[in-house]
């Protein structure tokens, strides 16, 4: 019977540090990507990113939008007379 015991103590044992090893190497990854290496992967997976609220007042953003409207009416202009 001790050695019943013993061989059960020793599966356990196996089982609980295959479980350790996996845990680990689950700990790794999510280390990995708080530190930036996943990043990308972050970014995808985070719900809250579509959610932020605009850095600029609808005046400024009007502001913008006229800038660039005459930016690209330019460029296009010089494009058209350069051909």
């Amino acid at each position: 019977m001790p050695s019943d015991r013993n061989r059960i103590l020793q599966l356990a044992l196996e089982s609980l540090q295959e479980k350790k090893r996996q845990i680990d190497a689950e700990i790794a990854e999510i280390t990995r990507e708080l530190r930036g290496k996943g990043k990308v992967a972050a970014k995808k997976a985070s719900p809250t990113a579509a959610k932020r609220k605009s850095q600029f007042s609808k005046e400024e953003r009007r502001r913008r939008s006229q800038r660039m409207k005459a930016y690209w009416d330019n460029w296009r202009k010089k494009k058209k007379s350069s051909q």
